[in-house]
C-alpha cells in the first residue's frame, strides 16, 4: 500500500490541505496510509509553531500520524554536518547565511530530512506538497509519479485555502518561513523588526558576522544594503507616506469658502 507523506510547512497552503482532509475532499488520504511531517528548522517564526500546534495536535489526537523531525530530537534524519544544530545555530557556528542561489538551507533542513523519513518507511511513498493553483510554476515535479500537488489538481489557490480553512474550523494562517529567510518580503521583515526583536537581532548578528568574515563580499539579506539600513529606509518611507495621506485628508475636508 502506498503511503502519503504530507509535507507540513505551517502556512496557508499547508493548512489548506489539512482543511481538505477534514472536509473529506481528499478521501485517498486515510489515517492508515498518511503521515503529516513537519521538518522543523529550529528557526521558524513563532506564529508558525503556534499555528502548527493548533492544527496538528487535534489531528494527532484524532488518530492521524503526525511526525516532527528536527536536528536536536531526530539528528539521524540529517546529514553529518547538520546534526544537532538548528539552522540558526549552524549559520552562526559556520558564519554562513541562507542563500537565494543554491538554497542549501531548504535542501538540508527540509528536503533531506523528509527524504530520509520516507526511506525509513521502506514502502512506496508519495510526497504531498502544498503548492497552490496560482503557483503552478513552482511545481517542479508536477508529473513525477512520487509527488502529488492536491491544490493544483483541485484548482485551489491561496484565497480558496483560506476559505476552506475557515469552513473546516481551522485557525487563521499566515505565510510561513524561517525568520532570516532571504526570500522574505518587506512586510515580513518589518513584522520581525516590530514584533520579534530578539529574532531580528539574531538576523542582524548573522549578517554582520558574515560580512566581517568575508570582507569585500556582499553578504546582505536584502539587495545591497545591511538589514538595519533597509528597515530604516522602509520606516522613513512609511512615515513620509502617512504625512502625505494626512495632508491629503486635510485638504479634502476643507470646504471652499464661497460654499457658505
Amino acid at each position: 500500500m502506498k503511503k502519503y507523506i504530507i509535507s507540513w510547512g505551517g502556512g496557508v497552503n499547508s493548512t489548506g490541505i489539512i482543511a481538505m482532509m477534514k472536509l473529506g475532499l481528499l478521501p485517498e488520504f486515510t489515517k492508515e496510509n498518511s503521515y503529516i511531517v513537519f521538518a522543523d528548522t529550529g528557526a521558524e517564526m513563532p506564529y508558525t509553531y503556534e499555528h502548527t500546534n493548533r492544527c496538528l495536535s487535534p489531528m494527532a489526537r484524532d488518530g492521524w500520524n503526525v511526525k516532527t523531525v528536527c536536528p536536536h530530537r531526530t539528528p539521524d534524519y540529517y546529514t553529518s554536518g547538520f546534526q544537532n544544530n538548528t539552522l540558526i545555530e549552524y549559520c552562526l557556528e559556520k558564519t554562513v547565511m541562507p542563500s537565494r542561489v543554491n538554497r542549501w538551507c531548504t535542501m538540508e533542513y527540509k528536503s533531506k530530512p523528509i527524504r530520509t523519513f520516507r526511506d525509513e518507511l521502506e514502502e512506496d511513498t508519495i510526497l504531498v506538497l502544498g503548492i497552490g493553483a496560482d503557483e503552478k510554476h513552482r511545481a517542479k515535479s508536477r508529473y513525477a509519479a512520487d509527488t502529488y500537488y492536491p491544490l493544483i489538481e483541485h484548482d485551489i489557490d491561496r484565497e480558496k485555502c483560506l476559505t476552506l480553512a475557515e469552513q473546516a474550523g481551522l485557525p487563521l494562517s499566515k505565510k510561513s518561513g524561517c525568520f532570516m529567510c532571504p526570500y522574505q518580503r518587506k512586510a515580513q521583515w518589518l513584522e520581525l523588526y516590530r514584533n520579534h526583536k530578539d529574532l531580528f537581532e539574531q538576523a542582524i548578528l548573522l549578517e554582520n558576522t558574515a560580512r566581517e568574515k568575508y570582507k569585500g563580499k556582499s553578504y546582505f539579506f536584502i539587495r545591497d544594503l545591511p538589514l538595519q539600513e533597509q528597515i530604516d529606509k522602509w520606516i522613513k518611507k512609511e512615515k513620509e507616506n502617512c504625512k502625505q495621506e494626512e495632508f491629503s485628508e486635510f485638504e479634502l475636508q476643507q470646504n471652499c469658502f464661497c460654499a457658505d
